[in-house]
């Protein structure tokens, strides 16, 4: 019985520190934005609740077995002082394991909490971007339609300067036919009239 108790004792004590070791993972954790961090959190939960969860399993084994010695022989024990320890082995025994349900709790629900924002982040970090691709797509386009409108233009005139100075061009050479015809009516005139005076 004594070797159960000593067990036990130090089975609670390894406990007693786990729980504290997860009671502080919960507040240091809290609130973390790091993916790694939130990933190597994970694993160290997932670690240190085994952990606690088998030794709370071995004390429960323990207990069961103190049980068992006083039951089969209570002669042996003085009654009243065993049943003392026993039941505070076993008061322990629920309060560490009602101590680890409640924060396991805790730190699991605020882990999936941050697992959650995290996933709607991603969302919403993917719906800006596509946002932002699409704004800048119809941004893309409208330059293109600008583009094909200034090149339409410059087509346009330069078809127009084309045809006027076609236009310029049959205008220069009738003016050119009209001035070789004015010289040449002027010369057979000059001649005409010097030979009427002759």
């Amino acid at each position: 019985m004594e070797d159960l108790q000593r067990k036990a004792r130090l089975l609670e004590n390894e406990i007693d520190m786990r729980l504290i070791s997860l009671n502080k993972f919960h507040i240091s954790n809290a609130g973390q934005t790091d993916i790694q961090s939130k990933s190597h959190s994970r694993r160290s939960f997932d670690s240190l609740t085994s952990e606690i969860e088998s030794k709370l399993s071995k004390l429960s084994e323990i207990n069961f077995q103190m049980q068992e010695c006083f039951d089969k022989d209570k002669s042996v024990f003085n009654k009243t002082p065993q049943q003392h320890i026993l039941r505070r082995h076993q008061d322990i025994l629920r309060d560490y394991s009602a101590e680890f349900r409640r924060t396991h709790e805790n730190i699991k629900n605020q882990l999936q909490r941050d697992e959650l924002m995290e996933m709607t982040s991603t969302v919403n970090n993917r719906c800006r971007t596509t946002d932002y691709l699409t704004r800048e797509n119809e941004s893309i386009s409208d330059c293109d339609r600008l583009l094909n409108d200034q090149i339409s233009i410059a087509m346009s005139v330069r078809e127009g300067l084309y045809s006027q100075s076609s236009g310029l061009g049959a205008i220069n050479k009738r003016v050119h036919q009209l001035t070789s015809l004015i010289d040449f009516l002027e010369q057979k005139g000059f001649n005409q009239i010097q030979s009427f005076q002759e």
